[in-house]
Order: structure tokens, then sequence, then C-alpha cells
């Protein structure tokens, strides 16, 4: 188990304040956040690379906050691999074993470069290997080390998208196979989702929220959180009501139910998703059965891909999200009225 108790780092031009969280044994834990909020400088730290100002770093039980890093037992891999050019495959992945003892390297070589797939180019040099190659390569590096804890710094940054989507599930299942203990940074919420036990959530040098990734993202602590995950609309309200056991929130004079237990006359924050959004034309109105039904003015049709983002006007701003196919079949316009609909239990509350 890794333990980080109120860890401070303070770098002059960057700080990271009050960080806490416990990985247990072969979790994969996933710190999500934007370029800048400080996660490299957390990996960073772990490793020793930094010392801290304040705070501690257990690992399995040790603190390890003076310890060197050829000390701790980590294992780290970094955005462009790192691999030796003059090294095959095969020397690269067992450069670290001229160092340090490892019992019975050769059957732990085999079992790695077989799950990894890369049994095949062990004779190749790194600069005829493509990026997902070159992934594996230095994945099995670390792996074969028996890392107590292995860190990734956006790994799959560097990748086309193809490559990345396939790869970021196959790293999920190898790790999980191998039992291996991780902390990934990405600022990637795909790659968090899939890839993730559990994910933080950083921002300007602090963990914000812990959770599953499901919790993240369907129930966001506040509003950075809710924006940085896609939840696209966050609107201010204040609790006017109750109505059948829903409550019933005032943005912008707009009456708004939600499934929440919040007193009247308390100010809250209400995060709806895009696509938790449903739209239809207004010459075409059928009944629905969510609780909040609006008519719109739809302000612009933004085509991304196979899906379509559109910004509506409901008295207050709205986004939703829906099939480029769905755009078409009811011939929805720039500037025309559509009917807006979403569940109440859509609707996630965020006390203020």
């Amino acid at each position: 188990m890794i333990e980080i108790k109120d860890l401070d780092i303070d770098l002059g031009e960057f700080r990271l304040r009050d960080v806490n969280l416990s990985i247990d044994e072969g979790e994969i834990f996933v710190i999500l956040g934007p370029s800048g909020a400080g996660k490299t400088v957390l990996l960073e730290t772990v490793v020793g690379f930094f010392p801290p100002k304040r705070g501690s770093i257990i690992l399995n039980g040790n603190l390890a906050n003076d310890l060197p890093p050829e000390r701790r037992n980590i294992g780290f891999i970094f955005q462009d691999y790192a691999l030796f050019p003059h090294l095959t495959v095969r020397e690269n992945i067992l450069f670290g074993t001229r160092y340090r003892q490892i019992d019975d390297v050769e059957e732990k070589f085999d079992k790695i470069v077989t799950t990894l797939s890369i049994n095949n180019i062990l004779h190749r040099y790194s600069k005829t290997l493509s990026g997902g190659e070159q992934q594996r390569v230095s994945l099995a590096r670390a792996l074969i080390m028996e890392p107590g804890l292995l860190l990734f710094d956006e790994p799959l940054s560097s990748l086309d998208e193809r490559v990345r989507e396939g790869l970021r599930d196959e790293l999920r299942i190898i790790l999980k196979k191998m039992k291996q203990t991780s902390l990934f940074v990405t600022h990637d919420q795909t790659e968090a989702l899939v890839i993730a036990d559990r994910i933080g959530v950083m921002y300007d040098g602090r963990i914000v929220q812990i959770g599953k990734p499901e919790e993240i993202f369907n129930t966001p602590v506040n509003e950075y959180v809710a924006s940085f995950v896609g939840v696209e609309t966050v609107l201010e309200g204040k609790v006017a009501s109750y109505l059948d056991g829903l409550v019933v929130v005032d943005v912008n004079r707009v009456k708004i139910e939600v499934v929440a237990d919040v007193p009247v006359g308390e100010r809250v924050l209400l995060g709806i998703r895009p696509e938790n959004v449903t739209l239809s034309v207004v010459r075409e109105r059928k009944s629905s059965s969510a609780r909040n039904n609006f008519i719109a003015k739809v302000i612009k049709l933004t085509p991304l891909g196979a899906v379509v983002k559109v910004n509506l006007d409901c008295g207050f701003p709205l986004v939703a999200l829906i099939t480029k196919q769905s755009v078409e079949e009811i011939g929805l316009e720039e500037k025309e009225e559509a009917v807006v609909s979403f569940k109440a239990t859509a609707v996630h509350v965020i006390r203020q």
C-alpha cells in the first residue's frame, strides 16, 4: 500500500498543497487534471526527485521521504519512453538487471514479453519501432524490475488516436494481470475512465476529488470538477419549493425540478451532462416522461464527427449532444425553436 499524507512541495513558481491519497496493492490510481495542475511534479516527488517541504510518502509501511530514488523500488515510464537507441529491444528490457539482481530473470523475461506480445521484435532497435511498440518495450523494461509502484507520466499522449484507443484498453488488462500497483497521470478524461480503478482530480496543485470513475464523472463535488469532466451546463440557482417529492430550483426565474435533499432558500449549482438532454422540434412535439420540458432557441450547431453539439437558450444556457443523423431527421436548424427535455434524476446538484 502507498500512502501520501499532507504533502506540500514548494518549487517557487509552483506548489503542491495538502496532497492526500492512498493506493492499494494492485490498484491503478489515475491523477486526472489539465496541464499545469501539478501531476508530473507529484510523480517526481513520489519517485524522489524533489524533497517534500511538509508531509510524508509511505511505501509499503516505510517512510520514504529521505530515500534516494534508487532505493524506493519505483518504476517510471516517461512520455517519450526513454529507450536506449544503441541497444536492441532485448537489451533495453534487461538493462536494469545489470545493476540489480532479479531472481529467475529469464523466466520472468519470457512471461513479460509474451504477455506484451513483443516476442517477434526482440532483435530490433528502438528507432525502428512504432510508438505502440516503444510503449510496450518501455513497460516491459519497468515490469521486469518488479517495482512496488509503477509511475506513468502520460505515456500515451504522443500516440495517434487510433493507437491510443487500443493501447489504453490493453494497458489496463496487462497491469491487472500482473497485479501491478500503479500511479498514472493524464489530462485525457476517456483515458482515465478506461484505465482507472480510482481517480483523483487535480487542480492548481491540489487534489480536489477522489473516487471511482463513475463517482467522478456522475457526481462531481464542485463546479471545476463538473466542467472539467464534461458537465458542460453548470447553472446557479436557489431552491424555491418542493413538488411531488422533487426539489424545485429557480434558475433565472425558470423552474427546474431535481432530485435532492436541500432546504428551501439554499443556493445550489446544477450540472447537466449534454448527453442527458433530448431534443425535438416544436412542430413534432412528443409527450415525455421527463419532468423538465422547455421551449428553447437553437443558438449554435457544432458538428463533432458523428455527433453535433447544440447550444440552446431556454431562459438559461444549455448544451446538448445528439447524433448527426438525429439533427438531419428532425430538421434542427440554428435560430429555430426546439423542445428540450431532461429528467430530474439527470441533474446533479452541488451545494454551495
